[in-house]
């Protein structure tokens, strides 16, 4: 087999696997570079290809973070080459070091009141469907894609537990909803009348079929300027982690925390039990 056969066999593998389409071009785009800069046949690639990768991606002045990814991405595809076509590479490399901080920047997050401007705006422009989004995501902590597959049904039998919504990873976790989110959900169904509404079970639907992630971020940024908010705290991802502070605000233990936001790990969690930056950049003054 070629190079590039052994590769869309790659592909094939990560499309069973579920990966989502951006993951999944990632790896793919990773494991060419890798390919374009040693070569050679795969069956030939050693040790010493893979620290020589390693340097390469060091001269052209990539984050550590990248580099790690791409060296993920290349041992990923390295061991899948080996258990399907049993070829016996061994090509292992140690990931570059990085000293975690966590601390959340102030200037890129949302505030209580800038929540509270946004969701005015929604309701000066009468756009309950934009409001109720927003709520969902800062009174359960859902990420994007989770709010997006909410249904009509999940609201009509007020479940208080969603079981059946795909998290990070295409895996299944419990979405706690709130009596205030289910009131606003409701609220929306009662005028959810676009086109499409009828002929999909997706909660939230626009002119052309259910909302797409780049509609909700249109709408985030459309409002978030109407409101005099900065764009650049603008992302719905911003309302999840304002959701993780007020969480985090009221004492609750990090393992709850990390529940209510479906992190598999406790160490992801801690972004929000530590003080944003500016605290720290006072405390230095003070000393």
């Amino acid at each position: 087999m070629k190079n590039i056969e052994y590769v869309e066999a790659y592909r094939d593998h990560l499309l069973e696997e579920e990966k989502s389409k951006g993951t999944i071009e990632g790896y793919v785009s990773d494991v060419k570079d890798f390919m374009a800069f040693i070569k050679k046949d795969i069956k030939k690639i050693k040790k010493t290809d893979m620290n020589e990768f390693k340097e390469y991606l060091r001269q052209r002045k990539l984050k550590a973070l990248t580099i790690n990814r791409k060296l993920v991405g290349v041992k990923q595809f390295i061991d899948f080459a080996n258990d399907r076509f049993e070829l016996a590479i061994s090509a292992r490399v140690k990931q570059e070091k990085i000293q975690k901080q966590y601390s959340l920047k102030d200037e890129e997050l949302l505030t209580e009141d800038d929540y509270k401007r946004l969701i005015a705006s929604t309701e000066k422009s009468r756009d309950i469907r934009a409001k109720a989004l927003f709520e969902s995501m800062y009174y359960s902590g859902m990420r994007i894609s989770e709010a997006l597959q909410l249904r009509v049904d999940h609201v009509q039998k007020g479940l208080k537990v969603i079981e059946d919504i795909k998290g990070k990873g295409s895996k299944y976790r419990d979405i706690y909803m709130s009596d205030k989110l289910i009131k606003s959900l409701r609220e929306y169904i009662e005028v959810r009348q676009q086109p499409f509404s009828s002929t999909t079970k997706a909660l939230f639907v626009g002119e052309r079929g259910p909302l797409t992630r780049q509609t909700a971020h249109s709408l985030i940024k459309k409002y978030a300027k109407a409101a005099g908010i900065e764009l650049s705290k603008a992302h719905v991802h911003n309302l999840r982690h304002l959701f993780g502070l007020r969480l985090a605000a009221q004492g609750l233990p990090i393992q709850d925390i990390a529940k209510y936001l479906g992190h598999t790990s406790i160490e992801v969690t801690k972004i929000y039990l530590e003080k944003p930056q500016s605290h720290y950049v006072n405390l230095i003054d003070q000393l």
